[in-house]
């Protein structure tokens, strides 16, 4: 009798007593915390000021640039491309009035580009048909003066006026339009804070040698956006259309509507955790607890990032949402078992003791897991993806921290209501569809993996007509005015964006050689010929080459014919210092003082960067055949930067994704403790996944930044599900040895958890459909779907698994009874 007993009830495994030991510090963490709650609530308050007084510190760049870490190539040549020649990055502002050349409109664009240059802060330069260059010739004579220099007397010399800037080629796509309907002011923005683009030399950074000045803020560039739009409105009218467009309008609107969304909808996702929280609960305390754990979690998430000075950026304008799925989880999963144990008459304390015993590790075990998944994003070549893998992790290990300090001190601190048996058993038609489910995926396992393989399979050859895109401006309304703007210059004036192709001659005064100008000038010609994916076309390019054509015309009595590259180095040499004498400094816009390193400006219209790639290949190529071997050729500019910002956010991501799962796997492992649990619990990790992704695909949806990303709001509640439900389904197991009774007992305590965080989250996140950017509201309902997806196969899939992964346990248990019943077999 006694190796009977001994046999049926076998000494605990090593994981198990450690287990046990764990699960017995939080029960004893429940009694602490009711004789310290004043003292804990008092601390974990403090931090949460702390680190909440500096969240009004905290920045947002969404610059191009700042995707890219400081150290990456292609970014060190753009900040030495942005030293040398300025910003690329332009204002334009495009006017359509009755008629260009007319002496009222030209009086009205005068008042503006004297307002820009005067009232708008944070302006390096102004170009439009009152300043533009022109030089003409007089006798041998040199003169570089601006073009409304001399204002017309009168309305007969307008015809004359408009006949000289007609037959300027730099003018055209430029300063006016093929039909001479559109004319711009092109704003060039300080580079760097501090004005280093004056004529200071020095620009008040003497001592910043070998390191990257500070460029200018997304705050500056916003004020300088926001003081030329309420300029401009003042001229708008019925006879004089104004567009605003651009690089720092595009990146000012984008930070200023993620700032409003962001504020907005986090808000309604929290008023809608709670109003469905209290729904679910009935109880003020079920709303007010998680809330609390949601709030401060994501104010101390944002404050530290001001403490350090990392900005939010695109990537990163996630954490909110990500903290409010993770942290409202944790929270209702302690409640949920808590309130249940209180309504059983069950003391305050002895209730979260109970709690905290039952759910305690779980909840800590998913936190961890899912903050070392996210650590993998610390590989990120882009950097606001790498502040994702410090500050996603660090919001999670707050929201711990509140979730498992400041609300045990909280619930010994609140009023409490218990709810009659009768209230309290409002659940219990939930807890019947979830039994029942259960029951029929453990009795028919391989029914559920079959239908499941077949729904993951049809995912997957969804997931093969996914592409990628990034297109800020297509997140816009069609109605926007930014997004109504770049289409109209798009149209009129070939596009806003550009493509620096620079060119090193490898020697001084190599410009001044008329074969290489003459080999730029035929690159110019031919990448107009380039055309790729999205109509992507050289609309116009500028280059030293234009200047001395034009110097060369100039000193030949300005005759057409002269529009031409002089034919010998000295008479390029001799041209170019006159020009240089006349006082103009365009040249330093072009090439270096060396004259050994030139920049080719090639204007492009706004698209998707997956449209740029094979244009900047292209050209690259041609650029290479035009000019030979014996020049270097170099790609930057704000088109080559976006699309290497594009290529590292897409491998990026990627492969952050494929490291959290390497770390997450075999942490899956521990905490579950056997392999075959932990390979189990990977599929309904994987499956929301693979059923978003798959459903993008066939709703020919696109990957981009914010769509990456709700995969890792994926990992956080798919692991955090998984772990849950396969934790105490151990443990349940382990007391019953029968699989569909811990299944039952799992999805009576657990998986009403499960099912009230999924409710309240995915609701939350579809309120993103009413945002006023495409991406928010892709992002909101894919997310949503995804919670739904993640709680399905936890219900479906995960009992299935444990059906199939106990029943060689089931074997072993009967032929083990068998033997006892019949010793001589």
């Amino acid at each position: 009798m006694i190796e009977s007993a001994e046999e049926e009830h076998p000494r605990p495994r090593w994981d198990v007593a450690l287990r046990t030991w764990i699960e017995n510090r939080f029960e004893n963490w429940g009694h602490v915390s009711a004789r310290n709650r004043w003292p804990i609530i008092g601390s974990m308050v403090t931090l949460a000021l702390l680190l909440g007084s500096q969240v009004p510190r905290l920045q947002i760049d969404t610059s191009t640039e700042a995707f890219l870490r400081s150290d990456d190539p292609a970014r060190i040549v753009y900040t030495a491309f942005r030293e040398q020649f300025g910003s690329d990055q332009l204002i334009i502002v495009a006017l359509r009035p009755p008629r260009i050349f007319d002496s009222g409109f030209l009086t009205t664009l005068h008042e503006i580009h004297r307002a820009v240059e005067n009232d708008i802060p944070h302006i390096a330069e102004v170009t439009s048909l009152i300043n533009v260059r022109e030089t003409r010739g007089r006798g041998d004579e040199l003169i570089v003066r601006d073009l409304l220099e001399d204002w017309p007397p009168d309305e007969d010399a307008l015809p004359e006026l408009r006949e000289r800037a007609l037959a300027n080629p730099l003018y055209q796509n430029f300063l006016f339009s093929q039909d001479q309907r559109t004319t711009t002011l092109i704003i060039k923005l300080d580079s760097y804070a501090g004005n280093m683009d004056s004529d200071d030399p020095l620009g008040g950074f003497e001592d910043t040698e070998g390191t990257e000045p500070p460029s200018l803020s997304g705050e500056q560039e916003a004020e300088a956006v926001a003081g030329l739009t309420a300029l401009v409105d003042r001229y708008r009218n019925d006879d004089l259309e104004i567009h605003i467009c651009g690089g720092p309008v595009a990146a000012a609107r984008l930070a200023s509507e993620m700032m409003d969304n962001m504020a907005v909808f986090v808000g309604l996702s929290l008023i809608a955790v709670a109003v469905f929280l209290f729904a679910l609960f009935r109880r003020a305390s079920a709303v007010f607890l998680p809330l609390v754990v949601v709030s401060l979690s994501i104010v101390s998430t944002f404050g530290a990032m001001a403490l350090i000075g990392v900005p939010l950026g695109i990537p990163t304008q996630i954490l909110p949402s990500f903290l409010l799925a993770v942290g409202v989880g944790g929270s209702v999963h302690l409640l949920v078992i808590f309130y249940r144990a209180y309504d059983e008459g069950q003391s305050r304390e002895e209730a979260l003791a109970h709690a905290l015993q039952h759910s305690g590790l779980a909840i800590v075990m998913t936190a961890l897991t899912t903050a070392g998944g996210l650590v993998s994003f610390l590989t990120a070549e882009v950097a606001p993806v790498a502040d994702l893998g410090i500050f996603a992790p660090l919001g999670i290990g707050l929201g711990l921290s509140y979730c498992m300090v400041l609300l045990p001190g909280l619930l010994h601190t609140i009023p409490l209501r218990r709810l009659a048996p009768r209230e309290a058993g409002r659940a219990g038609w939930i807890e019947r569809i979830l039994l029942w489910t259960g029951d029929q995926c453990v009795r028919h396992p391989k029914t559920v993996l079959v239908c499941m393989s077949a729904i993951l399979l049809f995912a997957i050859v969804g997931i093969t007509r996914l592409g990628f895109s990034y297109d800020p401006i297509s997140w816009f309304p069609e109605d926007d005015p930014l997004r109504i703007a770049t289409e109209f210059v798009n149209a009129e004036l070939g596009g806003t964006v550009s493509l620096e192709v620079l060119v090193d001659t490898g020697e001084e005064n190599g410009l001044l050689d008329p074969s290489l100008l003459g080999r730029l000038d035929r690159l110019s010609d031919r990448s107009m010929q380039v055309e790729s994916a999205g109509h992507v076309r050289v609309s116009k390019v500028t280059s030293i080459v234009d200047v001395s054509k034009e110097i060369h015309q100039a000193l030949n009595e300005n005759r057409a014919d002269y529009y031409a590259i002089p034919d010998s180095r000295e008479l390029v040499a001799q041209e170019l210092l006159l020009f240089e004498n006349s006082g103009s400094d365009d040249l330093e816009k072009l090439i270096d003082p060396q004259f050994q390193r030139a920049r080719l400006t090639m204007n492009l219209p706004y698209a998707s960067p997956t449209d740029y790639q094979p244009f900047i290949a292209r050209v690259e190529a041609v650029a290479r055949e035009s000019l030979g071997d014996d020049v270097e050729i170099t790609m930057t500019g704000f088109v080559s930067l976006m699309t290497r910002s594009l290529n590292a956010i897409s491998t990026s991501l990627r492969r952050s994704y494929l490291i959290a799962l390497a770390i997450i796997t075999p942490l899956m492992f521990l905490v579950l403790g056997t392999f075959r649990t932990g390979v189990a619990a990977m599929v309904p990790n994987l499956a929301p996944i693979i059923l978003t992704l798959g459903l993008m695909g066939w709703l020919g949806i696109a990957l981009d930044t914010f769509t990456l990303l709700i995969g890792s709001i994926a990992i956080g509640l798919a692991v955090d599900d998984t772990i849950h439900f396969m934790y105490i389904f151990r443990k349940f197991y382990e007391e019953l040895h029968d699989t569909e009774l811990a299944v039952r007992e799992t999805l009576r305590t657990t998986g009403h958890a499960l099912l009230v965080t999924s409710i309240v989250l995915s609701l939350s996140f579809f309120i993103y459909a009413f945002a006023s950017l495409t991406n928010l509201v892709k992002f909101g309902l894919l997310t949503g779907v995804t919670i739904i997806f993640a709680f399905v196969a936890d219900i479906c899939l995960s009992p299935a698994l444990m059906a199939l992964s106990t029943h060689g346990d089931r074997v072993a248990e009967r032929r083990s009874k068998r033997s006892h019943a019949d010793p001589a077999s």
